[in-house]
Order: structure tokens, then C-alpha cells, then sequence
């Protein structure tokens, strides 16, 4: 081996008569993951030729470096898996930043991920992979919501992105074609009930038994608060006020697997802590059912879930559950549990014409403009005031005897 004028570029010795092969050695640093040497030897160009000249390697030297320069070190740890490269690292940093209830959210979602890709090497995933699975998310096969694919992908890119800033790979490949783009949540639509379509399905509730008077008082206690589900699921009765007719929102109810850490001290944002005024039929309403649930269930302690049967907190599939039951049971459309808030927020845009200020305190909402972010389509009760306004705005206008356009198309018209 002969060392020639140009850097990195070398020269066997001819033997049996054939000529000297040139060949480069690139030292490029050091792996940022193993610690070892990153050195690229070959004895062709990009195109797959041999190196004619000691000028043509130097050339081929300079693109490495500059490309290498631009895209960063090639790392041997490109060769893990991605399940390996999830259960390693990306998934002890990404848990140890969310909430357990997330956590368990999201296992499901990760799995899926893990699944599709099998034992792919995380340098073995192109954009074209990545657009296969975006198009299976959003093929109907599984029939995903559109809101579902795109928290799915979402997941699956975030991940992506950890592996490069953590020098696994040095591109994302879901982000470097077009077609591989995020998947987009699609339309926001707001579904409710009107407080007729209310007053049907609560009146399907027997209040003769406990598990339809906690259904009542549950769907009643959302529809005219607008609390979140794991809000109203968390309270207890020292979080009401009955005399002055006030709730108290200071904690919510977590999905988690220690019945010590069910119930957290903190609400979803900052601006949750909130108290909400709340109506006398409501008060009345809650007083009966204090009254009802500490005669005839078990009551440990000095204070007691308000929305329970078995002084534990309800699950909130049981909300859903309750919901869809009447719902059913009344002849009106099915709707989600959280959308009992929705046609709160309804209830006072399109009834009472509330204004957005206090439509956005009662919500929790930690600005105005967040409200109309997801409920500007509901304020239709304003918009009738300002239709009637209108009325009468032209009044009497005199019109000519005759036409004053002297119309010379070519087109018949009749009088």
C-alpha cells in the first residue's frame, strides 16, 4: 500500500503484471453511539466504476466529506430494529414524560407500529415504507377514524424523529418526500343534543331503583355543567356546595392501574381549576341523590364519590355506557360521552345567548378564543338577533315605469 499526494487516497502495489489499484480510506470521526472509528474504504466512485486516476478517488474523497458534512456521521446503529431502538430507548423517555393514563393510551397504538414494521433494521425503513403504512391507516381495511390514522402516523413519526436526533439514522424517511406527509385530523364536527333531545332521554331514566337515579343525576350533572368526564368523575361531596349552589373543580379522575393515584389533585390545563355556578333544580337535584346514596350503599370514611354506587369512581366507559343506553331508549342520536359538554356549550350559545366570555370561564377554557376555535359553529342564537335587525333595513323603495337598460344581447328573453 502507497500512500499518494492526495489525502485518503491509496495505491496497491501491481502484482502478476495487473495494474496498481486505487483505493480511498475516509476517516469521518468517531460513532456518537458505539465510540468506534467511522472509516468508509472503497476502491469505486458512487456510480459503481474503479477508480481510474489518483484525481478521480480525491474527487470521490471530497463528496464524502462534504456529503457527511451535510447529513451528519453514518451510524452503525442504524442495524437495530425498531422494536429494539422502541424498547430501548424511545419508550422509557416517552412514558417518563406522560401521565400513566396515557401511557396505557398509547401502548396499543405503539404495538400496532411495532407489528406493521416487524424486524425491520431502522435504516432499512425508505418513504416508501412509511407510505405504505400511512395508506393502510387511511384504506378503510381497519376502519380507522381519519382522526385515529393521524394520531397513529403522528406516533410512528415521532418516533422517527427521536431515532434521528439521537443519531440513530440521519434522516427521518417519513419527512423527506411529500407523499409521506402527516395525516390530517380531518373536519372537527361537533355533536349535541338540544335540550329537547335532553329532556327525551333523561325521562327514559326509573328513578325507582339506584342505577337510574345515579344515571340521572350523572346525565344531569354534565349536560348543565359542562364538566369533563373525568372531571365530574372525580368529585366529592366536599367539592360541592349545596347551600350556596357552587362546584368546586380542582381534581380530575386518571386512568391508572393504583387505585391510590386514581384521583389527581390538578385538572387537564391550569385554567380547569375553576368553580361553576350551578342552577337550583340541580342543587335539589343533588341533594336527593346525597341523601339516597348514603341510605342505601356502603359509605367508608368521611367523604364519598358523588357520581358511585360503591363508594369507588366509576370507569369512564360507564358514562359511555349510560349515555348510549338512553339514548337508544329515547329514539335520539347517539353521542359521546364528552359531547354531554358540547351540548352544554350549546345549550347556553344557542339558547341563552351567552356570551364568550363567560361561555369560556364556565368551560374552563384558558382563552375566549379557544372556545370559538371549537365552537364558533354553534352560535347561531346571535345570529337570528342580527337577522331580525335587519329586517326592514331596505324599506320603501320607488321603483321606474319602464326599463332604463338598453339591452342589446344576443340572447332571447321574454317579458
Amino acid at each position: 500500500m502507497a500512500k499518494t499526494k492526495y489525502d485518503s487516497v491509496y495505491m496497491d502495489s501491481s502484482t502478476s503484471g495487473k495494474p496498481a489499484r486505487i483505493y480511498i480510506s475516509v476517516y469521518l470521526g468517531l460513532d456518537p453511539l458505539t465510540g468506534k472509528k467511522v472509516v468508509k474504504k472503497t476502491c469505486r466512485d458512487q456510480n459503481g466504476n474503479h477508480f481510474k486516476t489518483c484525481r478521480d478517488a480525491h474527487l470521490e474523497v471530497l463528496r464524502i466529506k462534504d456529503e457527511y458534512n451535510r447529513f451528519g456521521l453514518p451510524s452503525k446503529s442504524g442495524n437495530v430494529t425498531l422494536a429494539d431502538f422502541y424498547e430501548k430507548v424511545f419508550k422509557p423517555t416517552y412514558y417518563a414524560n406522560v401521565e400513566e393514563s396515557t401511557r396505557l393510551a398509547r401502548e396499543p397504538v405503539f404495538n400496532m407500529i411495532i407489528k406493521w414494521f416487524g424486524n425491520k433494521k431502522l435504516s432499512q425503513i425508505q418513504p416508501v415504507n412509511c407510505l405504505q403504512f400511512r395508506n393502510w391507516l387511511l384504506s378503510g381495511e381497519k376502519h380507522y377514524s381519519q382522526s385515529y390514522a393521524s394520531l397513529v402516523y403522528g406516533l410512528f413519526r415521532e418516533m422517527m424523529d427521536s431515532a434521528v436526533e439521537l443519531d440513530y439514522l440521519t434522516r427521518n424517511p417519513s419527512r423527506i418526500k411529500k407523499a409521506t406527509g402527516a395525516i390530517s385530523k380531518g373536519h372537527h364536527i361537533i355533536h349535541y343534543w338540544t335540550l329537547d333531545e335532553f329532556k327525551k332521554v333523561v325521562s327514559k331514566c326509573y328513578l325507582g331503583d339506584m342505577e337510574g337515579s345515579l344515571a340521572y343525576v350523572m346525565l344531569n350533572l354534565y349536560y348543565f355543567t359542562g364538566m369533563r368526564v373525568s372531571e365530574a368523575l372525580a368529585l366529592w361531596w366536599s367539592d360541592i356546595n349545596l347551600t350556596d349552589g357552587y362546584i368546586k373543580v380542582y381534581h380530575t379522575l386518571t386512568n391508572t392501574k393504583d387505585p391510590s393515584k386514581k384521583r389527581k389533585n390538578y385538572t387537564k390545563t391550569a385554567n380547569g381549576m375553576r368553580t361553576i355556578d350551578i342552577p337550583k333544580d340541580l342543587v335539589s337535584l343533588l341533594k336527593a341523590w346525597k341523601k339516597k346514596q348514603y341510605d342505601n350503599l356502603p359509605m367508608k370514611g368521611n367523604d364519598h364519590y358523588v357520581l358511585s354506587l360503591t363508594d369507588q369512581p366509576l370507569h369512564r366507559s360507564t358514562v359511555n355506557n349510560v349515555v348510549n343506553r338512553y339514548a337508544d331508549l329515547a329514539g335520539v342520536h347517539r353521542i359521546q360521552a364528552k359531547e354531554l359538554r358540547s351540548s352544554h356549550a350549546c345549550l347556553l350559545i344557542n339558547k341563552y345567548n351567552v356570551d364568550v366570555l363567560a361561555v369560556a370561564q364556565r368551560l374552563g377554557h384558558a382563552k375566549p378564543t379557544t372556545t370559538l376555535k371549537y365552537y364558533s359553529q354553534l352560535w347561531r342564537g346571535r345570529n337570528r338577533t342580527v337577522a331580525n335587525l335587519l329586517n326592514g333595513a331596505l324599506g320603501e323603495i320607488d321603483h321606474p315605469d319602464h326599463s332604463l337598460v338598453n339591452f342589446n344581447g344576443n340572447q332571447f328573453v321574454t317579458a
